[in-house]
């Protein structure tokens, strides 16, 4: 009788992948092990395990499910993980921080910022995972489905001696859409494929004995092919080779796409063809529709579906079980199988299984020109891996400054300053070594000015076209008409209006009342022209703007006298090209021994938004409003 133990059972894998499990001829009895913290959404998927069980005929198969992995890893024959650490509390903070520094991500879960998040948050607790079942279920074969893949196999291989593999569906996947858009059966379609996780490549393609290579070529210049893959085509145009993985994934994966608007907008589409914060916007929203749906499943409201899939967990329990050869896809360590990428680093390969096991399969070298983007990524997941096995935060925020988007957008500076934003946000979900930089005694005290950010700004809608050049102060807040209007951190984002606007002119305004004579700065970033006024006198003009818009492109210092003051921006849409502004504030006259003594600092107070203070430093973001970003001590648990 086989064990096979899911953790994260949670998750939207836990219905497909038992179904595929269930549907393996012969395999009639055994045990399925649920694990997840999350005591209800266990539960569900455990009602939802039995109805299925049921509905299949497969009644000799057990159900044992718990919170505490500890009960369940005894006896486990297959230990499956799809684990999420988070949940969707960290989202927002993947996304919203990057963006405000110019990085542009749809998915972010593989590499860049958002990747490297996610692992730092995610391998540390799966290293305690693999220490258990080394001591729980020794014996048992480990697949891994959690993102970031290369980076979750690398650091478990280094760690661990049992038999692993990290398994995806991309491989096979995407040789099916090569085989419809060749307009071949899938089964007389021959394909090698290799590289790594997310970007493997199809370097063979046969049918009947010809070579579609030439033939897939030229459908990627077939309009209707462009804009199904949008990225891929471009790809195999270029670089000669189809790449597997979702458009809006792999854009993030290299320099080429992401860096400029107008090349978002040649080369990137709506969803999984390249949207801007496609995963941010929508998986939060996804996790309860699936939670609805496992519960309609699970209560007799909504069709099960039972066919097998091609999910490769089924395949490999079926072919270790019953020494029936499956050839599978998977993430290992590089024993000379690519020669041409790092030994030391994980690729995807072809996978014999049978009853010995996993035995991954020679490729040999890669086109120089696509293994070249691998190895760009490998670096990466080296870094952060490293980081995470070494304790060594540096090493971690070097894999951003590696990362190639993030390289193509920001310099090294700006990339450690993102890195630090994004470890004070998340910092319930990373190790605590990470959280802040070691100090040395003998380092010389830094003195950060005391920044604040907005959740909310005046807006006005998208209005005529008004030349900035000869415009003079055109009246207040009130007097034009803005409405408050919600916006993410410190970018003012209107790019879905004025796109579609054409030449026209919009205006955003902050209100803020200042308690005592200070110091003060806004911070303003822009891609279109961009003029600035003061309670009504003119502070700052340019009539081009910069393309992207970078946050703090133009600093406007004044002096805060007690009293409220009003700030008024107006930018020139720039054609339809401009996107919106980044606007912030910082105080720039806070007392070094207050700041090293972490004494709040006095600070405006800006209409309709809140004033936490820490350290001096106010962190108020568009993350407070919901309960995501609080000051120490204050911080909620989730």
């Amino acid at each position: 009788m086989v064990k096979v133990t899911l953790l994260g059972a949670g998750s939207g894998f836990t219905q497909p992948l038992f179904t595929d499990i269930l549907n393996v001829e012969g395999l009639d009895e055994g045990i399925i092990g649920l694990v997840d913290i999350d005591a209800k959404r266990l539960a569900i998927n455990v009602r939802l395990m039995k109805r299925i069980v049921e509905l299949m005929g497969k009644t000799k198969w057990e159900i044992e499910a718990s919170t505490d992995r500890h009960k369940i890893l005894p006896g486990t024959d297959y230990l499956i993980s799809t684990i999420e650490v988070s949940g969707v509390n960290c989202v927002r903070y993947d996304n919203d921080i990057p963006l405000k520094y110019g990085i542009d991500q749809c998915i972010g879960d593989t590499i860049g910022p958002g990747g490297i998040m996610k692992c730092l948050r995610t391998l540390p607790p799966f290293l305690d995972i693999l220490r258990d079942a080394k001591e729980l279920c020794p014996s048992a074969l480990i697949m891994n489905y959690t993102n970031p893949m290369s980076m979750m196999t690398l650091g478990a291989v280094r760690t661990t001696d049992q038999p692993f593999v990290g398994l995806c569906h991309s491989v096979q996947g995407n040789s099916r859409q090569i085989a419809q858009i060749l307009g071949v059966p899938y089964e007389e379609l021959e394909w090698q494929c290799g590289g790594i996780n997310h970007m493997a490549w199809f370097t063979v393609l046969r049918w009947k004995g010809k070579d579609m290579l030439p033939a897939l070529r030229e459908a990627a210049a077939r309009p209707e092919v462009i804009e199904r893959f949008p990225i891929r085509t471009d790809l195999i145009r270029n670089l000669g080779y189809f790449s597997t993985e979702s458009c809006g994934h792999f854009s993030e994966y290299v320099p080429y796409y992401r860096k400029r608007k107008d090349l978002l907008r040649l080369h990137c589409r709506e969803g999984y063809l390249g949207g801007t914060g496609f995963y941010a916007d929508n998986w939060p929203k996804w996790r309860k529709d699936t939670d609805i749906k496992r519960r309609k499943m699970a209560d007799g409201e909504l069709e099960i579906p039972l066919r097998r899939g091609h999910e490769y967990a089924s395949d490999i329990i079926e072919a270790h079980v019953f020494d029936r050869k499956k050839v599978i896809y998977a993430s290992v360590p590089n024993t000379g199988l690519i020669p041409n990428l790092p030994a030391t680093g994980v690729v995807e390969v072809a996978t014999l299984v049978d009853k010995r096991g996993y035995m991954p399969t020679y490729f040999g070298n890669l086109p120089e020109q696509c293994a070249a983007l691998c190895r760009a990524n490998m670096a990466v997941f080296e870094l952060c891996v490293s980081g995470v096995l070494n304790k060594d935060r540096e090493s971690v925020i070097h894999a951003m400054m590696m990362d190639p988007l993030s390289a193509a957008v920001c310099s090294l500076s700006e990339i450690r300053r993102m890195a630090e934003e994004l470890f004070e946000a998340e910092k319930d979900y990373i190790p605590e070594w990470c959280r802040k930089p070691k100090i040395s005694a003998k380092a010389a005290p830094v003195r950060p000015p005391a920044t604040f950010f907005m959740k909310n700004v005046y807006a006005s809608k998208v209005l005529k076209h008004i030349p900035l050049d000869g415009m003079s102060f055109p009246g207040t807040i009130r007097s034009l008409g803005l409405k408050m209007r919600r916006f993410m951190g410190s970018f003012c984002d209107r790019h879905k209006e004025l796109e579609l606007s054409g030449p026209a002119t919009v205006f955003y305004g902050v209100r803020f009342r200042v308690p005592s004579r200070m110091k003060l700065a806004a911070l303003l970033g822009y891609d279109g022209p961009v003029k600035a006024w003061l309670d009504g006198r003119e502070v700052f003009f340019d009539p081009n703007g910069t393309n992207p818009a970078r946050p703090d492109a133009a600093r406007i210092p004044f002096e805060g006298k007690p009293g409220t003051h009003e700030l008024l921006v107006a930018l020139d849409s720039n054609g339809g090209k401009a996107w919106g502004i980044f606007l912030r504030f910082e105080r720039t006259d806070v007392p070094a021994k207050d700041l090293k003594a972490g004494k709040p600092a006095a600070m405006p107070i800006i209409e309709g938004n809140e004033q936490p203070h820490f350290d001096g430093v106010a962190l108020v973001s568009s993350m407070s409003a919901r309960g995501e970003s609080l000051p120490a001590g204050r911080r909620r648990r989730r």
